[in-house]
């Protein structure tokens, strides 16, 4: 489980979810894309990505995990992402706190913590992140985002989603390579297939001046328990 999200972090790896943990213990997942999209901006060049992570959550709600791939930004060669919260449910609202701190190896400048907080209720799940230093822009960088996943069969899930990046490291810093705030967008079409594997299909885009065209991102993940 990827604590981003975005839009392939809602898109081929929902890791925004924010409900509680449903089982306690150790799992482990690794999958292949054609593509990695963060916050609708590849970071591998539109060439394909191999990515893999370890969570484990205790019954309590207590979660930590770490997450890499690969990358192809022209300075940094792979991202690992560290991450640990507290999830729960209070009635049927679901609720996540945590932080995620982001190494990148080859360019340790873009290294970033972010603290997070997101809310659940009736399948639709919302999370906005925060950095007081966002890439040693020494500004402050927002990320807000959405879901809906929705169940076509059992099998089968479409889940739009959308994401806002704002805050002065947009505005006058340029995080990310952009020049001004940016809104994200995607839809996913999963399947679960046998013994852990969910393929995918993910359309996603961005408004960003002379940012990323729409991408069609096909991805296959296997998820097991350790």
């Amino acid at each position: 489980m990827k604590m981003k999200q975005i839009v392939v972090c809602a898109a081929l790896m929902s890791a925004a979810c924010v409900s509680a943990p449903a089982f306690a213990g150790a799992t482990a997942n690794v999958g292949a894309f054609s593509d990695y999209i963060f916050r609708g901006i590849t970071q591998t060049g539109g060439g394909a990505s191999i990515q893999g992570g370890l969570d484990y959550s205790h019954e309590s709600g207590l979660y930590a995990g770490t997450w890499i791939s690969n990358l192809n930004s022209g300075t940094a060669s792979y991202e690992t992402d560290f991450y640990g919260g507290y999830a729960g449910k209070v009635g049927d609202l679901g609720f996540d706190l945590g932080v995620i701190e982001y190494y990148y190896r080859g360019f340790t400048p873009f290294n970033t913590t972010e603290f997070y907080g997101g809310l659940s209720f009736s399948g639709l799940s919302a999370k906005l992140f925060y950095s007081d230093d966002l890439q040693s822009t020494n500004d402050s960088g927002f990320y807000a985002t959405a879901n809906y996943p929705i169940a076509l069969n059992k099998t089968l899930t479409l889940t739009p989603a959308v994401g806002y990046s704002f805050g002065d490291a947009y505005k006058s810093s340029g995080a990310y390579g952009a020049t001004g705030e940016i809104l994200d967008y995607g839809i996913t079409l999963s399947k679960a297939l046998n013994e852990g594997f969910t393929f995918s299909f993910a359309l996603t885009g961005t408004d960003r001046d002379g940012g990323n065209d729409e991408t069609l991102v096909i991805g296959l993940k296997k998820s097991f328990d350790l």
